[in-house]
């Protein structure tokens, strides 16, 4: 059995959308003309209630991220665009070279930007419930059932295949068995290397059907995909379901060790992750939450507002490090606005939490030790939850209201936060590069033709002092180029270049030859 509700992340979006549609962009076509250090981008942009949009251009080099920060671009890009057919984009690119393995993404946004409420009210207490019976209906571990965890790992994949993100795992060995990773991506349409991951992991201990540990974070995170996936951002969110959290015996956490040593691009920058630990045991019973040893005198703010409730387990803590105060303040008052029923303590920790071990027992203090925002998300676990790594962590204990409401904070926070667009994109592919004509009109021979193995260029008088040779594929790739001596023949090997038509381009200074040849 697969977690597969597809019906509901498609069917949502139209009724949100229904007052006001996304503009479209068709007609896409890039071209480089030949020597002028430009591409020319074409595109036609229609919407159907006639609004101005900001149309945002972005390149890649090698087809995935677009990230490529280079040269200037002018013409039809900006806000205040009117629809209509025709439009234009000129990009200098500066020193860039090979510009035909670059590739083109336009966006195209309208900026009448969705509620924020509505989409936090898509979040959907019975798929959570209906969701986790399936993940906590046994144990997930790598040794007593490792059946059910690859089930579980198939199914997060598929959630996030079905969503449209771009997905893969991280294979990684833990005591000589197979670690993975599971990482989906929603790529940013305006700044994609700033990044907002919301994580939990997936698997337990040897003999707990872990409902709340962590089955809660892992159904979290797939409701929160669920809710944001129709939607598209200015910065990019990531899904990361860990594994290896629950290493008995060993240091825990390691799978998101493996994660943040080696799957974070030198280029990307992580405002915040939301790590999902333990979100479904909610109590209003007096003396329910336990406090643990030190934390009095360590937040003692904190201390006075819980036991000023009788020490009940009502609350979700928030817990950041030093570099996180802002995501933690950003969650605190977002989540205020939009799910006012959720009550919050939050914790500040000094440097990166090292003041407490029991608030770095997850996935985030990776994070914290590269100086990334991150923030624990957390009922309290074994403090609160005393069937915490037990055979009576299941479903019947947990409460999907509380568990919602964390959801719904999350998506709050993560939709303002990235950037929430009213947009759509169009990726144009690679770009093609011109071929030159000539413009000398002089008796230059090309022989034979078609060519197998040497091709011999006789010039005459045409070019004296010799030329520059480029060879040219038929969508203006570069796939030779050099120097040509003083002389009145040449020959130049071709037994490399693969069957298919060329042009060979001659030039010396303003004059230039173009030949068309057929390479057998």
């Amino acid at each position: 059995m697969k977690l597969n509700f597809t019906l509901f992340l498609f069917g949502l979006p139209a009724a949100c959308f229904a007052q006001n549609q996304v503009p479209v962009i068709s007609n896409v076509t890039t071209t480089a003309p030949f020597n002028t250090g430009q591409v020319l981008i074409n595109y036609d942009v229609a919407d159907n209630e006639n609004d101005n949009v900001d149309i945002k251009v972005a390149f890649s080099n090698d087809g995935i991220n677009y990230i490529v920060s280079a040269g200037t671009t002018s013409g039809d890009v900006g806000f205040q665009i009117t629809p209509s057919t025709g439009k234009q984009i000129i990009w200098n690119y500066d020193t860039l070279t090979n510009i035909v393995n670059y590739s083109v993404r336009l966006v195209a946004d309208d900026r009448q930007i969705p509620n924020i409420q509505d989409i936090v009210d898509q979040v959907d207490s019975v798929l959570l419930r209906n969701d986790l019976e399936y993940v906590s209906s046994d144990i997930r571990h790598y040794l007593a059932n490792p059946t059910h965890l690859e089930e579980v790992k198939d199914s997060i994949q598929s959630r996030f295949e079905d969503a449209g993100l771009a997905v893969y795992r991280q294979d990684f060995d833990r005591a000589n068995y197979l670690g993975q990773n599971i990482i989906g991506k929603k790529a940013g349409l305006g700044m994609e290397a700033h990044t907002f991951i919301i994580d939990a992991h997936f698997d337990t201990v040897s003999d707990a059907p872990g409902a709340d540990d962590n089955g809660s974070g892992v159904v979290g995170f797939l409701e929160a995909l669920r809710v944001l996936a129709p939607y598209n951002f200015e910065k990019t969110i990531k899904f990361i379901g860990f594994d290896f959290e629950e290493s008995v015996g060993v240091a825990g956490t390691y799978g998101s060790a493996m994660y943040t040593q080696s799957q974070i691009p030198s280029w990307e920058i992580i405002d915040g992750v939301a790590n999902y630990e333990m979100i479904g045991y909610y109590t209003n019973v007096v003396n329910s939450q336990q406090i643990p040893f030190g934390f009095a005198f360590l937040f003692p703010d904190q201390y006075a507002i819980v036991t000023a409730d009788s020490s009940r387990g009502n609350f979700l803590i928030n817990a950041g490090d030093t570099e996180s105060s802002a995501f933690t303040a950003a969650f605190d008052s977002l989540s205020g606005i939009y799910v006012p029923a959720l009550k919050v303590t939050s914790i500040v920790l000094p440097n990166n939490g090292l003041i407490s071990a029991d608030f770095r027992r997850s996935d985030h203090a990776n994070f914290w030790d590269l100086d990334v925002p991150a923030l624990l998300l957390t009922d309290g676990a074994n403090f609160r939850n005393l069937d915490y790594h037990t055979p009576n962590d299941t479903v019947g204990n947990l409460n999907f209201t509380f568990m919602s409401n964390i959801v719904k904070g999350t998506v709050a926070t993560i939709a303002t936060l990235a950037g929430l667009q009213h947009s759509s994109y169009v990726d144009a592919g690679n770009i093609i590069a011109s071929v030159p004509e000539s413009n000398y009109v002089c008796d230059v021979l090309v022989f034979p033709n078609p060519v197998k193995n040497k091709l011999t260029i006789k010039t005459g008088d045409c070019f004296m002092q010799g030329f520059n040779l480029t060879v040219l594929d038929v969508q203006g790739k570069l796939v030779r180029a050099e120097k040509i001596s003083a002389g009145s023949q040449t020959e130049i090997s071709f037994e490399k270049i693969p069957s298919g038509n060329y042009f060979v381009v001659m030039e010396d200074g303003g004059k230039r030859s173009v030949k068309k040849v057929v390479v057998e």
